[in-house]
This record gives structure tokens, sequence and C-alpha cells, in this order.
């Protein structure tokens, strides 16, 4: 412990001098807690490709259109250019309330649809819902999958459409077919590596600029800023290139010691000094480490509930006689770290039994379960075997 100690002195010390002579980590997404909202990131996505915004450039779309080109050797995606794009939606609306995620209208009756996934779980025939609308602007051309291209953006590079998003359509390396083998759309798997790789490219473009042209100098320099803001929320999603700048949580989370540093931690956090492995410790630097802890707890805390539900992430438990699946949830406004959990038999399904797995977000010291009955087909609330789940709920409670 005294080593610890002495070593968590010296880390707080080094982060101190670099905090007052300038480090930082603030960010404008981070601070409206929008960075692992979906419908945000899609926001933004579609307002850089959109070339009629009031950001004035075309380079993004330039540059997105070149690099999905490169992925779409010999069809007609691959030589796209800005003028081609007639326009750009977020959340647009086709039946029974669906909405796709980013939809990019392009000349010739061309379309490509991006389906972008965080944490939210895939729907019911939600990618064949929106390929068929699509369809059906264009069902008088011939081979009209042609001018569909069906984008899956998620931020785990290894993640495919369920077979429940798919409905009865398939994937076959990069085209979507029907039951019938007929192809429907081409298909590109996307993830914000391919995100932050484009917003690099920009980057490069502007920081280019910036050193020949003076005379709108700090409009580039904010285009730059706000790439790199956006561009610091993505490494997020990508363990690999995401560090740790906090010395002292760096310290702690240190792999080859993090378990024992951990439970350090965790004896300074809860115990006074009356506690075994503190009472023999110089009280001035007791104090220190303790309010050290105290002030960092709560990324502790995080740091180690997302170990824990990463833990989860794509297994499969057998409890019983039933195997289970999940995957997390993001809800920060009461709970931290939500995870659902469902029996593997009704993955395909969209009225199905769960848990929920959640900690109480002020002192990460209230774990929650919760059993219920989900129903994804919100337009559909009076189907016939939601009542009968929930009547089962009911007789159950009753006795």
């Amino acid at each position: 412990m005294e080593k610890f100690i002495e070593r968590l002195l010296e880390e707080d010390i080094k982060f101190e001098k670099d905090v007052n002579n300038g480090l930082s980590d603030i960010n404008i997404f981070d601070a409206l807690n929008i960075e692992t909202k979906e419908n945000y990131h899609s926001k933004f996505i579609a307002y850089l490709i959109d070339i009629n915004k009031d950001h004035y450039q075309k380079n993004f779309a330039k540059v997105f259109l070149e690099k999905l080109g490169k992925s779409l050797v010999n069809t007609k995606f691959e030589n796209l250019n800005i003028e081609d794009i007639k326009s750009v939606e977020t959340e647009a609306c086709i039946k029974d309330n669906r909405r796709i995620d980013i939809l990019i209208t392009l000349s010739d009756k061309r379309y490509i649809i991006i389906e972008n996934k965080i944490y939210a779980k895939d729907q019911k025939n939600q990618l064949k819902d929106y390929i068929n609308f699509v369809r059906k602007n264009i069902k008088n051309i011939k081979d009209c999958y042609k001018n569909i291209l069906t984008i899956y953006l998620h931020q785990d590079e290894c993640a495919s459409p369920s077979d429940y998003s798919l409905g009865n359509f398939t994937i076959k390396t990069n085209l979507i077919k029907d039951k019938n083998e007929n192809n429907v759309s081409y298909y590109l798997k996307m993830d914000y590596i391919w995100i932050k790789e484009w917003i690099d490219e920009c980057i490069k473009i502007y920081e280019e600029k910036s050193t020949k042209d003076q005379k709108f100098i700090l409009d580039i320099q904010n285009i730059i800023f706000t790439l790199n803001q956006y561009k610091s929320i993505l490494q997020w999603y990508m363990t690999d290139e995401y560090t740790q700048r906090d010395d002292v949580l760096e310290f702690i989370f240190q792999n080859n010691i993090k378990m024992q540093n951990l439970k350090n931690a965790m004896i300074l956090y809860r115990y006074n000094k009356n506690k075994s492995e503190l009472k023999n410790l110089n009280e001035e630097n007791y104090k220190k480490a303790k309010d050290i802890i105290q002030h960092k707890w709560s990324n502790i805390c995080e740091y180690i509930i997302e170990e824990f539900f990463d833990s989860f992430e794509h297994k499969e438990i057998k409890i019983g006689d039933i195997t289970f699946i999940g995957n997390k949830i993001e809800e920060n406004r009461v709970n931290h770290g939500v995870f659902i959990f469902y029996p593997i038999d009704y993955k395909n399904e969209s009225i199905y039994p769960c848990i929920y797995i959640y900690f109480k977000k002020n002192y990460y010291d209230i774990i929650g379960l919760t059993f219920e009955i989900s129903n994804d087909d919100e337009e559909d609330i009076e189907n016939e075997k939601y009542k009968e789940c929930l009547k089962l709920f009911k007789d159950v409670k009753e006795e």
C-alpha cells in the first residue's frame, strides 16, 4: 500500500503539472453527452456529406465518395462525384414510423442507405423494409439492385446485420439477396475506423489550405478544430487508438498491476486509517491519496463497469437449460452500464423476455435487475403474443 500511495502521489503531481501547462480533453460532443447516441452521429456524418449545409464545403462529400468508390469497383457507385448528390436525409421516414438513419439520394435514381449502429439492437425486418422502400421508387428499372447500396455502419468491425433485421434476405459477399436468391442491393460493411480515416483525409486537406490561404484562416482553423473534436470521439470506439491521458488513471489501470492497484484504491476509498493496511501510513500522504481516489472514483467505477459488461458482449451464457445472449445499451441519465440479456431462442423475435442489469450512477454501489417483456414493434402493442406474455406476468404476480 505504501508503494502504491507513493506512486499515486507522483503521478498526481505529474498530471497537475500537465494540466497547468494546458493539457485538456475538452470536447463539445462529450459535454453535450451525445458521443454515444447514434442519431447524433448520423446527423453529423450527414451534415458533412450534404454540400448544401452552411459549412459550404464540398471536400467532405468528395473525399467520402472517393473513399466509398474504392470498395465498390465495377458498380454504379464507383465513380460518384459531388454533383451526383441530390439530397441527404437523416431519419428518413418510411412505413410504420420506420426511419432510415441516413438516406442519400443520387442522380439517375441511385440510393445509398446507411444504417448506423452503436448500441441499439437490430429491429425486425429493419434492413429488409429499408431496401424494399427504395426498390418501390425504382421498380421499373432493369436490375434495380444495381442502383441501391446498403451500408451497415457499426462500431464493431466484425459485426454484421442479424437475420432478424434482414428478414428473409441474406448477404452474399457484397450483395444482398432475397429468399429466391435474386439480388436486391449492393452491400458494404463500414465501421468507425472507416469514418475516422475519412475525417483524417479531410483534416489533411484543410491543414494544407491553412498554409496557403490566410484570408479565411479562422474559418479553416474552425473546420480543423471541429473535425478533430469529432475524431477524438471516434477514437473511443477504437480501443487500439484510445489513449488515457490522465497519469493517475493510467497508473491505476496499468495492466500488469491493475488488480492490485484497484484493490488498494478500493481500500483507500472505503476505509479510514483504522484499517490494518492503512495504520502505519504517513498521515499527510494518506489524506492526499484518499482525496485523489475520491476525486477519481467515478472514473474508476466507470472503467470497472465497462470492463465487466464488455466481458459479456457477444458471448453465450447458459443458465439452467436456457442459453442467453446480450448487448450493451446506452442509457446515461440515471443508470450506468445497462446490459440486456435475452434467450437466444428469441434472437429473431420482436417480443421477448429479457433481463436488464445496471448500476445506479451516483455512487455506483447499487446494482439493479429488471425483468420484463420487450416489444420492439412499437406500433404493434396490441399483438396477441405480447398480451399473452403480459398475462403470464400478471398471473405470477397474483399468485
